[in-house]
């Protein structure tokens, strides 16, 4: 058999290198090329999946992906991210669209990417509680990577209560903008801030931000926020319950505050009111309502939990509220 050797002869050009090899190097860039078009999303599909069963942190599947390199773009179909000991779904999204740069993703210290979905649904549950948890305490990994700005816009984000026997939605919102700084979803958060901005789907706006603060070997978060001109119903809506607590203005502007800690999530809804009505409802007897004139005094506020499922305490202040006497009871005669 004859051996072809590549490169010199009369066949060399005057820089030196055979058309041959020009030829070769470009054959070999496009078989290259159509291998990882075809290749690369079954590669990063298993990549990912095989980090979300085995990884410290959170656990996550997806069916398929879509990868465009030279868009420096990824797709990924039916998005699951769920709690890695009772297979618990957290969150779900039908697609998520990633857009990154591969040269800064490589070489540059700031690690950014974008993030995009037309609808997420964020499943409230003890296993969400736990596993944000968890995550606190896991031990930092040196090589895990961390991103310096995740860029998020969801069209839809629906927060849904999922109890053992029945779901409800929350809350809907719309036109959701996310930001994320020096966050890891396999290794502890130490340093991590975020801000989310939306709209609320039945009117109004929301605002939350956050930050972890290292406390006891834990890194818990802290949370602070606000609503803004939202529906006054919405307290009813979020609670899942009627609450004995009627508001005059038919919309409603509030602040939240809130701090998780071994496991829990606790806070409280305060809203920017001066007279509340207190519904009195007892089986057999018509409804009462007590009007309260609310001073520096007088305050109102909802805590609320999230641990086994979303509760809100209301009963020591609808009580505080209800006996309230500015001046005092008069006294008993003898």
């Amino acid at each position: 058999m004859r051996t072809i050797y590549i490169g010199g002869g009369s066949n060399t050009k005057k820089g030196g290198v055979s058309w041959k090899l020009y030829m070769f190097l470009f054959v070999f860039l496009v078989v290259t090329a159509g291998v990882l078009k075809v290749a690369a999303p079954t590669i990063v599909e298993r990549w990912i999946n095989h980090k979300g069963a085995d990884s410290d942190g959170f656990a996550f599947s997806i069916r398929d992906t879509q990868l465009s390199l030279q868009k420096g773009q990824v797709v990924l179909n039916d998005v699951k991210v769920f709690h890695p000991e009772t297979n618990t779904e957290i969150l779900e999204a039908p697609k998520l669209t990633i857009q990154l740069n591969w040269s800064d993703l490589i070489t540059s210290p700031e690690k950014k990417i974008s993030v995009s979905a037309e609808e997420i649904d964020l499943i409230l549950s003890k296993d969400l509680v736990s596993e944000i948890q968890r995550i606190h305490e896991l031990k930092k990994d040196k090589n895990a990577l961390y991103l310096s700005l995740v860029n998020g816009k969801i069209a839809r984000l629906n927060i849904i209560e999922k109890k053992e026997d029945q779901s409800r939605t929350v809350v809907e919102l719309t036109d959701v903008t996310v930001k994320a700084k020096e966050f890891s979803p396999l290794s502890i958060n130490k340093k991590s801030e975020f801000s989310i901005t939306s709209n609320v789907a039945d009117g109004g706006k929301l605002k939350l931000t956050g930050k972890t603060t290292e406390a006891n070997g834990t890194t818990p978060w802290t949370i602070q926020g606000s609503l803004k001109q939202v529906p006054a119903d919405i307290l009813n809506q979020i609670a899942g319950d009627k609450l004995p607590f009627g508001f005059r203005e038919p919309k409603l502007n509030a602040e939240i505050s809130a701090f998780s800690d071994q496991g829990k999530i606790t806070g409280e809804i305060a809203p920017d009111v001066k007279i509340l009505n207190l519904i009195n409802e007892r089986p057999g007897i018509p409804t009462q309502t007590i009007a309260r004139a609310l001073t520096d005094e007088l305050t109102f506020t909802l805590p609320f939990t999230l641990e086994d499922e979303l509760t809100f305490q209301y009963e020591d202040t609808f009580s505080k509220l209800k006996n309230y006497r500015k001046y005092g009871a008069p006294a008993e005669s003898l």
